[in-house]
């Protein structure tokens, strides 16, 4: 879903027009409480994936990679996984006695905030239903009594989404422990 189909999603759940004035009139708070969700999320899904960094000198630049970092997980080049460690900074990764040229680092990121109509959550679009949730239990929160017992009723939808969530979903069964 787009960030413009999350907000309309959001103002049918509270009962508000989808029109643009109505859309616009939201927009900033509304995309606020998507980006707190996704935020949220993420400390439970863990979202990661794979892309490609040149080592040179031994050391990889992680701002070179297109997603702000959270934690480095794997490097490989071609079949074979390559230990590394943090140099310096958290920016940089040292990677020993391997040659310079192309590797793949696997790491969990940080996904990038909603701005614009077209932004999709870079989170996978089962969870895009809990960020609606969120939004509109945020929202209801502000209100009166009668909103409150809507809020607690979304955000139980979120909380029971979240709990069905596991970082691991997808991916094989058995693990190896490796760069301790």
């Amino acid at each position: 879903m787009t960030l413009k189909e999350l907000l309309t999603g959001a103002l049918l759940q509270l009962d508000r027009g989808t029109d643009a004035q109505t859309l616009e009139s939201w927009r900033d708070k509304l995309t606020r409480y998507l980006n707190d969700a996704m935020i949220d999320l993420t400390s439970e899904l863990q979202p990661r994936r794979t892309d490609e960094l040149t080592l040179k000198n031994g050391s990889l630049d992680l701002k070179a990679l297109p997603r702000d970092v959270v934690k480095v997980l794997a490097l490989v080049r071609g079949s074979t996984r390559l230990p590394f460690y943090y140099g310096v900074s958290t920016a940089n990764l040292r990677v020993p006695a391997v040659e310079d040229g192309a590797v793949f680092v696997t790491y969990r990121y940080m996904p990038e905030p909603l701005r614009v109509d077209t932004d999709v959550p870079d989170l996978p679009e089962w969870c895009h239903g809990a960020l609606i949730s969120y939004a509109v239990g945020r929202e209801r929160a502000s209100g009166d009594t009668a909103s409150l017992n809507a809020a607690r009723a979304c955000f139980e939808l979120y909380n029971a989404a979240k709990r069905l969530m596991r970082a691991n979903r997808g991916e094989m069964d058995a693990y190896e422990i490796q760069n301790r």
